[in-house]
């Protein structure tokens, strides 16, 4: 197996300092690693040539990306180009699409994630269209994001809107979104009902309001780390229930990737959205050494190409 990270977009022998504490990790366990130009993949889609100082395999090799987010297009043309290379990595474009793409998923998510609708906005919108969608919530509050994104730390100008009946503050909140994602807005818009889950803090910078969330990473349908998701905030060593969650891990169409979960006031554990695990960030509070040794230790399933 090898794992591969971004470089630092400077020097194509140096990783991207956001994963150099992973790098070293790996490097520590004596995983196989390389490094790979992002830029390459995204601005001059050129693939080949992000992954041009990468050694061929004489017999096919599992592969890690540990890097940014990559658009499903993208990432499909990592993909092929690293087959070049004899490296596969761990999933393939349609199953890191069904877990980067909110819509994808949600139908398997069933009840145990908010209701959400979203708009395709590849050809272009009208106003009325996201009025007609927020609509869908009776006025409940809601709140928007893209497929894959939102803009939570603009929590009350770009994310949160109080009443969804009110087509003013839909659209305003909405445009406020956009502007923010700009070119890295995916696909289109997508509303989800705002859920109170249990309280946990606000964001020191932002002032978001911060709730008991975790990040669950999930390997050939075993949860193999549970991290606390915010780096902020008292969890007081609460461990959440993760019996709930079976049914739908077993329905999850990859090989890795993230589940984050709340518990909502009532005291219902619920899904709040997936991500691919190889895009996925790691929080501060993460024993990164143990988050590699348990993908060394559950991985030889899929050793065998």
């Amino acid at each position: 197996m090898i794992i591969l990270y971004c470089d630092n977009g400077y020097n194509s022998k140096e990783v991207d300092c956001f994963y150099a504490e992973e790098y070293e990790t790996a490097k520590k366990q004596h995983l196989h690693i390389g490094l790979i130009r992002f830029e390459d993949i995204t601005k001059s889609k050129d693939a080949l040539k992000a992954i041009r100082r990468l050694h061929g395999f004489k017999e096919a090799i599992l592969g890690i990306y540990r890097g940014w987010m990559l658009k499903p297009t993208e990432y499909e043309n990592l993909y092929n180009a690293l087959l070049t290379k004899n490296i596969r990595l761990i999933n393939n474009p349609m199953e890191y699409q069904f877990c980067h793409y909110l819509p994808n998923s949600y139908e398997v998510l069933g009840e145990k994630t908010p209701k959400s609708v979203w708009l395709d906005m590849s050809f272009g919108y009208e106003d009325k269209d996201l009025i007609a969608k927020a609509q869908h919530f009776q006025g409940k509050p809601i709140i928007v994001k893209d497929y894959v994104k939102s803009q939570k730390h603009y929590w009350k100008e770009a994310c949160f809107i109080p009443n969804s009946n009110h087509a003013e503050s839909v659209l305003a909140i909405t445009k406020k979104f956009m502007e923010l994602q700009d070119t890295d807005l995916n696909v289109g818009i997508v509303y989800r009902e705002f859920m109170e889950f249990e309280p946990l803090a606000n964001h020191s910078i932002s002032g978001m309001p911060l709730t008991k969330e975790f990040r669950l990473f999930v390997l050939n349908k075993k949860i193999i780390s549970v991290f606390n998701y915010w780096d902020e905030g008292d969890y007081e060593d609460e461990l959440p229930n993760l019996a709930p969650f079976q049914a739908e891990i077993n329905r999850i169409k990859s090989s890795f990737y993230t589940m984050d979960i709340a518990k909502t006031k009532q005291r219902d554990w619920l899904i709040v959205e997936l991500g691919d695990g190889q895009v996925a960030g790691l929080p501060d509070n993460a024993d990164k050494d143990a988050f590699y040794k348990s993908i060394m230790a559950n991985i030889h399933f899929l050793n065998d190409l």
